[in-house]
């Protein structure tokens, strides 16, 4: 009697710690942005494919290619989760991308769209936009 006094507390508690594992894991889809962003402007195609999902692989491949003959860097970037699109979640970014070529600068305000990100195998990954 007094093993299952100790034990059932034991299990509740494992359990309720699994549980709560699982659902931190899964957290929010803004750093995955970030990161898919981090690896656009260095110019990381396999940064880029690895935060994508398979979906947007294709599209990250072309997203990296318009980035190859420019300098580019983030300014001011921050991204946090701003809702539900279906099974996506919407990210909103600010900030901008700058990209320079031939001594020519462009600012790429991300505030302009919102990231999707879903949910892959546990990890959130880039997957369009809104």
């Amino acid at each position: 009697m007094k093993i299952k006094t100790l034990i059932l507390p034991f299990v509740i508690t494992c359990g309720a710690l699994f549980l709560a594992a699982c659902a931190a894991q899964a957290g929010s889809a803004a750093p995955a942005i970030l990161e898919y962003l981090k690896a656009r402007v260095a110019n990381d195609l396999t940064g880029m494919i690895n935060w994508s999902c398979p979906e947007w692989e294709p599209q990250a491949q072309i997203e990296a290619s318009t980035f190859q003959a420019l300098q580019a860097n983030l300014e001011g970037v921050t991204c946090e989760d701003a809702g539900q699109d279906g099974e996506a979640a919407l990210v909103a970014c600010t900030g901008k991308i700058v990209t320079t070529y031939n001594g020519e600068q462009r600012e790429w305000d991300l505030s302009a769209r919102q990231f999707r990100a879903v949910l892959d195998d546990g990890q959130w990954r880039m997957c369009g936009y809104k």
